[in-house]
C-alpha cells in the first residue's frame, strides 16, 4: 500500500469523519515519553503512587498517544497507540531497538493487510485445528485496511506482537460484542468480572508484567497497574489512555471499580478526555490482550 492510502476515518466506529489521506508528521514532532523518566505518575498523584500499586516495569514503559509520532491519528488510532506501547515495552525488556519498525505508519502499512494477518494467524495456530476459524477470517472484514475506520482490535495486537516474537492471550470480559471485527472464536476464554479480577491479580504478581490492552469496540486503553482494597473489595486500575493529544498527563488516571465491576470513581475526577465518557459498568463487554511476561 502507498502513503496516499485513503481512510474513511470513524471515531468509535459510528461517528463519521471526513475521508482523508493518511496524514504524516515530521520526525521533529516525536512526543513519545518514558513513564519513569518523565515522572508523570509522581507529578500527578504524588511520590507514593509507585508503592501503592502493582505496576508494569515503569523504566521500560513508553507512552504512545494521539499524534505522538509519524501519523496524525486523532479520532481513530487509539488502538494502534495501545499496541505500540505494549510492543515497545516488550522490545525494551528484550534490549531490542526497533523504533523505526514500530512507528504507527510502518505498523499500519504492514499489519493492516488482511493476507499478512492471516499468514501470521496460521503460523501462530499451526499446532491447532484452525480450519474453522481460518474460514471465518477469510470471509469476515477484520483487517484494518478493509474496515472503514482502520481499527486495530486486541486480536490485531496479538498477531503483531506474535510476529515480533512475543506471545499473548486475548480474552473476552463478560461477553462478546457483536460490533467486534474479530470473530468470537479467536478469543481463548470469556471471563466474568470476578475471574477478570483474579486474572489481573495473577498477571501483576509476575516479574515484568506487561500493559493490558482493553477495548470495548469504541475505545482502547491500557491497564499499567492495579491496587486491591481488601477491606471494601474495590479495585483501582491505573490507566494509560492514548486519547490524550497535547498533554499526555491527561491520559494517566485511575479508575475505581467496586466488587461487582461498576465504576464508582475516576481520579482525578476532571473529565478532560472524551474517552472518559465511556465508563465501566456491570456486565459491560470488553476485549482484552494480556501479553506474556518475559
Amino acid at each position: 500500500m502507498n502513503p496516499d492510502l485513503q481512510l474513511n476515518v470513524i471515531e468509535n466506529k459510528n461517528q463519521v469523519y471526513e475521508r482523508t489521506k493518511l496524514t504524516l508528521l515530521n520526525d521533529s514532532e516525536n512526543k513519545i515519553i518514558n513513564i519513569q523518566q518523565s515522572k508523570i505518575l509522581e507529578n500527578k498523584f504524588g511520590p507514593n503512587i509507585i508503592n501503592e500499586f502493582k505496576t508494569v516495569n515503569l523504566s521500560h514503559l513508553y507512552f504512545y498517544f494521539y499524534k505522538c509520532e509519524s501519523v496524525n491519528d486523532r479520532g481513530w488510532g487509539c488502538a494502534w497507540r495501545s499496541m505500540q506501547s505494549v510492543l515497545k515495552y516488550q522490545l525494551s525488556l528484550s534490549n531490542q531497538n526497533k523504533d523505526k519498525e514500530i512507528s504507527f505508519y510502518n505498523l499500519f502499512m504492514k499489519y493492516g493487510d488482511k493476507n499478512t494477518l492471516i499468514d501470521i494467524f496460521m503460523k501462530m495456530t499451526k499446532d491447532k485445528d484452525n480450519s474453522e476459524v481460518l474460514n471465518k477470517l477469510i470471509n469476515k472484514k477484520f483487517a484494518p485496511h478493509e474496515t472503514d475506520c482502520g481499527w486495530a482490535e486486541p486480536f490485531i495486537s496479538q498477531l503483531v506482537l506474535y510476529d515480533f516474537g512475543f506471545e499473548g492471550e486475548i480474552l473476552l470480559i463478560n461477553n462478546y460484542y457483536e460490533n467486534n471485527y474479530a470473530p468470537k472464536e479467536v478469543f481463548s476464554n470469556t471471563l466474568d468480572f470476578a475471574k477478570f479480577k483474579e486474572k489481573l491479580k495473577n498477571h501483576f504478581s509476575q516479574k515484568n508484567p506487561g500493559p493490558i490492552i482493553l477495548d470495548d469496540s469504541y475505545i482502547s486503553i491500557s491497564i499499567i497497574g492495579v491496587k486491591f482494597n481488601e477491606e471494601n473489595k474495590n479495585i483501582e486500575l491505573l490507566i494509560m489512555d492514548p486519547h490524550a493529544v497535547e498533554n499526555p498527563k491527561e491520559g494517566i488516571y485511575i479508575i475505581v471499580l467496586d466488587n461487582e465491576g461498576r465504576q464508582i470513581n475516576i481520579i482525578p475526577d476532571k473529565k478532560v478526555l472524551a474517552s472518559l465518557a465511556i465508563v465501566f459498568s456491570q456486565n459491560k463487554p470488553w476485549m482484552a490482550y494480556f501479553p506474556k511476561a518475559i
